[in-house]
């Protein structure tokens, strides 16, 4: 079983994200035998962001593009084949003003591309994802309570938009774990942080 691991959060010190996806790795390798992990941490060492040769060496042809159009690109294909290497990946995810860090939206621009990642087929006007028979866990701390159902939960854009960019790839079986209540007292936010744990405990058996 192959593990790629995403890290977005800016934070080294004091990072719940971090903290729970290194619990849950502990817990999973311990239920799990022949595993391989790799581990991207976009959050210390963002890619750079597409420019304006990137986007144009991304619809040229592979065969037509030139030595600059290929080295511009080559970070983009670094992170689609371990996109594509992976059985399962495991994105640790801080919410940051109501959806997800900057590192990992360029992250995101980088791997979501036509015919890499997904293919559009002009005349039914039809995407199809190209990162197939994968799961993906995400672990997503939160200040306060944005789960669906709550009061602020139409703010969450950081679940949707994640959830729905993992399907437009091809990724469909997603689960979401979140932390909500993060800036609270720590009566509050120590129960949320054990919850956490359980659900990731429950889950690493069959994941």
């Amino acid at each position: 079983m192959k593990l790629l691991e995403i890290q977005s959060s800016v934070r080294q010190e004091g990072s719940v994200s971090r903290t729970l996806s290194n619990y849950f790795i502990q817990v999973w390798e311990t239920a799990h035998s022949k595993i391989e992990h790799k581990k991207r941490d976009i959050g210390i060492n963002p890619p750079a962001h597409p420019t304006e040769l990137w986007t144009k060496a991304n619809y040229t042809l592979t065969e037509e593009r030139s030595p600059e159009m290929r080295a511009i690109l080559t970070r983009s294909e670094e992170l689609i084949e371990e996109l594509l290497w992976a059985d399962r990946l495991l994105l640790g995810v801080p919410m940051y003003n109501f959806s997800i860090p900057s590192t990992l939206k360029v992250y995101l621009d980088n791997v979501v591309r036509i015919n890499r990642t997904f293919t559009f087929e002009p005349v039914t006007y039809t995407f199809q994802g190209l990162i197939r028979n994968k799961k993906a866990l995400i672990i997503t701390p939160s200040a306060g309570n944005f789960v669906a159902g709550t009061a602020l939960g139409k703010m969450n854009f950081c679940d949707t938009y994640l959830q729905s960019v993992l399907n437009f790839i091809g990724i469909n079986d997603v689960v979401v774990v979140p932390i909500p209540n993060q800036f609270m007292s720590e009566e509050i936010r120590q129960p949320e942080i054990e919850n956490a744990q359980a659900k990731l405990m429950n889950l690493a058996a069959e994941w």
